[in-house]
């Protein structure tokens, strides 16, 4: 492993750079990411490793199957990606799933303030392996032979609003972060939710006055989907509003990406053939 990450380690993002950002990073916007990164390490949950193999059944196959976790990750974030919120997502359901190796690649040329962001959920979920995004020939080369090691397939999240090529992969082994997003929210949040989502999410604010109980918000929720469906919104902070997510205050970074598949962060095997294809031995 030393060999290969020689090929990267001109690009790393040195150690005090992430402790600075930590340091000056506001006790407010801390609190929100470390609210955030507790309410996805709590909400997502993954099948463990497992293997099942079937020799006799009434179909007349046998049949069996294998799945383990993928052993690397790469993050590959660009320069016009600024949206922390959704990558922390994604971030920390991979450190659920259990993923060996994270590498993350973050462009230097993003807005100082957005790479801020970035390098504080990267501290806060204890990523190592953070370095600056290299050129495409040196991606494809640390891939290329990360790869031979692993064990089990290398995928990569795309943070990609540049819709930029950065490493020759197998489509199926990619997923893209690239959604839209439309949310409604009180006047109060707008600073925190520019900050989460960026140019990435079209935001409606409108002042309401906050029900007195979590309970409360939930049965307005409730009642306003019932009597006319749900409104057009992903996010809702908004009682009388109803989203496909919906919270209160303070969660403003937590969001949960819905279009990442389920099994993205496993390695499966499957087996079947005709039981009859197999006579018993004596």
């Amino acid at each position: 492993m030393q060999n290969i990450l020689s090929i990267i380690q001109q690009y790393k993002i040195a150690d005090e750079i992430c402790a600075n950002e930590y340091e000056n990073c506001s006790a407010q916007i801390r609190g929100l990411l470390k609210t955030a990164i507790a309410f996805h390490f709590s909400e997502s949950v993954y099948p463990k490793n497992c293997e099942q193999f079937t020799e006799h059944s009434s179909s007349g196959f046998c049949q069996g199957y294998k799945k383990q976790n993928i052993s690397a990750l790469l993050f590959l974030v660009d320069k016009k990606y600024d949206s922390p919120a959704k990558f922390l997502s994604l971030l920390c359901r991979s450190i659920r799933a259990n993923v060996q190796q994270c590498f993350v690649f973050i462009d230097k040329n993003m807005p100082e303030e957005t790479f801020h962001l970035f390098i504080n959920c990267l501290e806060l979920c204890g990523i190592e392996n953070s370095y600056y995004l290299p050129d495409k020939a040196v991606l494809n080369d640390f891939y290329a032979k990360l790869q031979k090691i692993a064990g089990t397939q290398v995928k990569l999240i795309n943070c990609n609003k540049s819709k930029q090529d950065f490493i020759a992969l197998k489509q199926k082994d990619i997923f893209t972060e690239n959604l839209p997003l439309e949310i409604i929210a009180q006047k109060s949040q707008k600073k925190f939710l520019e900050l989460a989502y960026g140019k990435s999410a079209a935001v409606t604010y409108q002042t309401q006055n906050p029900p007195q109980t979590a309970r409360k918000h939930f049965q307005n929720i409730l009642e306003r989907s019932l009597e006319q469906g749900k409104d057009n919104y992903d996010i809702s902070f908004i009682s009388t509003k109803t989203a496909d997510q919906n919270y209160g205050m303070g969660m403003e970074f937590c969001f949960t990406h819905p279009q990442l598949p389920q099994n993205f962060f496993n390695d499966t095997i499957i087996f079947s053939n005709l039981e009859n294809n197999y006579p018993i031995s004596e």
